[in-house]
C-alpha cells in the first residue's frame, strides 16, 4: 500500500509565484504517494483517450505504410492502456474516470489537423508531426512515473510502465522513420483525386 511521504510544495513560504497551483495540490494531493496515484490514473486517462484518437488517425491516413504504423500502435496502446490499469491495482487504486489534460489538448490538436489538413501526403506528414508530439509526451510522462516508483518502492510497477516506456520510444522512432520515407524531398505531392 501507499506510505505517508510528504510532498513539499513551497506554499506559505513565498517560494511559488502560482497561488491556483498551490490551493489545488493543497486540495487533491498532499503526498508523494498520492502525486504518484495521480500520475498513474492520468496516465491511463491519457492511454484511454489515445486509443480514441488512433482509431480516428488510423482511418484518416493515406500511406499504407502509416495505417499500418498507426494500427499497430492502437493495439500497443490498448496493451498500455492494461499494463496501467495492472500497475494502479498493484498499489490498490483504479482508474478515477479524471481527463488527462496534457494529452486531450495534444490530441484536440489531432482532430484539428484532420478537419482542416488535405488528403495525401501533407495530411500524412501533419498525422505523424502530431503522433510524434505525442508519443514526447507520453515518454515523458512515463519517465517521471518510473522514477517515481522507483523511490516508492514499486519496482513492479516500474517494470510494467518501463515496458510502455519502451514500446512508445520504439513507436516514436519508426514514426521518425515513416516521415523520412512520406515526406517528398520538394514538399507534398498534389492530390491524385484531383
Amino acid at each position: 500500500m501507499i506510505g505517508s511521504h510528504t510532498l513539499e510544495t513551497g506554499a506559505g513560504r513565498g517560494r511559488r509565484p502560482f497561488r491556483e497551483v498551490d490551493l489545488l495540490m493543497a486540495a487533491e494531493i498532499e503526498t508523494v504517494d498520492e502525486l504518484f496515484v495521480h500520475d498513474l490514473q492520468d496516465i491511463y486517462s491519457a492511454e484511454q483517450q489515445l486509443v480514441r484518437a488512433l482509431t480516428k488517425m488510423t482511418v484518416a491516413a493515406d500511406a499504407p505504410e502509416l495505417r499500418a504504423g498507426l494500427a499497430r500502435h492502437l493495439e500497443q496502446t490498448r496493451h498500455h492502456r492494461r499494463r496501467v490499469q495492472q500497475a494502479l491495482s498493484e498499489i490498490g487504486q483504479a482508474p478515477n474516470g479524471d481527463v488527462c489534460r496534457g494529452i486531450e489538448g495534444l490530441l484536440d490538436e489531432v482532430e484539428r489537423i484532420m478537419s482542416g489538413v488535405s488528403f495525401g501526403p501533407v495530411l500524412d506528414s501533419a498525422l505523424i508531426e502530431a503522433a510524434r508530439k505525442v508519443e514526447q509526451y507520453e515518454i515523458m510522462t512515463y519517465r517521471a512515473t518510473i522514477a517515481r516508483a522507483y523511490e516508492l518502492g514499486f519496482k513492479d510497477v516500474a517494470s510494467l510502465l518501463e515496458w510502455n516506456l519502451q514500446e512508445d520510444e520504439l513507436t516514436d522512432y519508426r514514426l521518425q522513420q515513416l516521415a523520412d520515407g512520406l515526406t517528398p524531398p520538394n514538399g507534398p505531392a498534389a492530390d491524385p483525386r484531383k
